[in-house]
């Protein structure tokens, strides 16, 4: 298919999903409801029940954990559907058939196919039509039928209880950990959290948990009595052991799995690689140590700790809360701890910044502020109260606004030594709008459908 052609079909396929987002912006009365995807995936015949599938919840790392868990399936000879959200850049990315994003042409046949459901949702429940999200999942879930995958990897978009990923009956269910994080619709307490995460726990399947805290630990184990599923908890039922060299191993009862490594900056996924092999164990009943060497080894994750060139080095990450901007500061001071570093920050207008900006400023040589590319889903920060909270908090710090990312990186860069950091955060919308510069979106389109740019 020609690039023209190719870039038209995708420009309406994110039309026609955009026009599902309402003017008034998320809200959990209005979004989180199941009653509009259960209807609208009972008009497509229920394809969510045409594959196995493996449902991968948490606060922070379910990404990076349903993408190991896809890779190790596809090593594995799986053919494997993986579905991710948000994407960066393309819709296409949250979409993928063993490690590969999903052709536009496909996604774009599919989704008229489910669009007279979509209408016909619409006319009939009483909750209207279906919200964006919905939409896009049901594509997903479709998509994955009509492919006939052996298996799908599913990524929990909000919360878990009334996420509409959780119409799936999976036979396994990972929830990476659980921190503070859309507290304006989870619930203050990590306990409350917690709860809306376990939701996503169903009958007679096996429960990865990485779970810390012993007040939510407890409600993932009375949630998994009620439910007669079985608790796997990372420290009892399998264990993971870090080695001084990078590498690690995972050890289950029956079954050891070393000589581990991941190509991807941060300990902390070595425990995302962790919850992964668990759930891949389970699904497989124990699968060749060497396809999970190679497995891990090939997964890639845009954006998080993503480093895209040198002299200056840059890297994005989408840390946007408190728990994940932290684990990336550990790892970029860890990582780059002696050099100047010029940090381009952008958060959402929903987050709460004053735990988020302390970490950012740590070792930052000059912070700029900027809004990513406002959508019709989320609004950014403005820069100017971003700029005046930071100054409050490293009165000495460079702080400079850009109104724009494009103009703050070209910042950064004439701030920049070639031996010095930047270091791209906040938002994974932010990192879309950034990632242009070096992967742009329409050669990412035309990669996807096998054409040549």
């Amino acid at each position: 298919m020609d690039r023209d052609t190719v870039l038209a079909r995708y420009q309406r396929l994110e039309s026609d999903l955009a026009a599902l987002i309402p003017a008034t912006r998320f809200h959990k009365e209005t979004n989180m409801k199941l009653e509009r995807i259960v209807h609208l995936l009972e008009l497509l015949g229920n394809p969510q029940n045409a594959f196995p599938s493996i449902h991968v919840g948490g606060t922070s790392g379910k990404g990076s954990t349903a993408t190991m868990t896809a890779a190790l399936l596809t090593r594995a000879g799986y053919d494997t559907g993986l579905y991710l959200s948000p994407h960066l850049q393309v819709l296409n990315e949250c979409y993928q058939i063993n490690s590969r994003m999903a052709a536009t042409t496909d996604l774009a046949d599919v989704f008229e196919m489910i669009k007279p459901a979509i209408a016909q949702v619409a006319r009939e429940n009483p909750f209207g039509r279906p919200s964006y999200f919905e939409a896009q999942t049901a594509l997903a879930f479709a998509l994955f039928a009509r492919k006939e995958v052996d298996v799908a990897v599913i990524e929990v978009g909000l919360g878990g209880a009334l996420d509409a990923t959780n119409v799936l009956r999976p036979q396994i269910s990972v929830l990476t950990n659980v921190g503070l994080d859309h507290t304006e619709i989870l619930g203050d307490t990590v306990e409350l959290i917690a709860q809306n995460k376990a939701g996503i726990i169903k009958p007679d399947q096996i429960v990865i948990s990485g779970f810390a805290q012993p007040s939510t630990q407890a409600i993932v184990q009375d949630r998994c009595a009620t439910q007669g599923a079985t608790l796997w908890q990372l420290g009892s039922t399998f264990t993971l052991h870090t080695e001084s060299d990078g590498t690690f191993a995972v050890t289950f009862p029956d079954k050891i799995y070393d000589d581990l490594r991941v190509d991807l900056h941060g300990n902390f996924q070595m425990t995302n690689a962790a919850y992964a092999v668990a759930a891949v164990h389970a699904f497989t009943q124990g699968v060749d140590a060497s396809t999970v060497r190679d497995g891990l080894r090939q997964a890639v994750i845009p954006g998080r700790l993503e480093r895209v060139q040198e002299d200056p080095t840059v890297i994005l990450d989408g840390a946007h809360n408190p728990d994940k901007i932290r684990a990336a500061a550990e790892t970029i001071d860890k990582l780059y701890g002696d050099r100047p570093r010029v940090v381009v920050l952008s958060l959402k207008s929903d987050k709460a910044y004053g735990g988020i900006l302390p970490h950012v400023l740590t070792n930052a040589s000059v912070l700029i502020v900027t809004a990513f590319a406002d959508t019709e889903l989320w609004k950014a920060c403005k820069p100017e109260i971003l700029a005046e909270a930071a100054a409050e908090l490293a009165p000495g710090l460079d702080i400079r606004i850009a109104p724009d990312p494009m103009p703050a990186l070209q910042q950064a860069f004439a701030l920049a030594h070639p031996g010095d950091l930047i270091w791209v955060t906040g938002s994974l919308y932010l990192i879309g709008d950034i990632r242009e510069y070096w992967f742009p979106s329409a050669q990412l389109l035309l990669q996807a459908e096998g054409a040549t740019v």
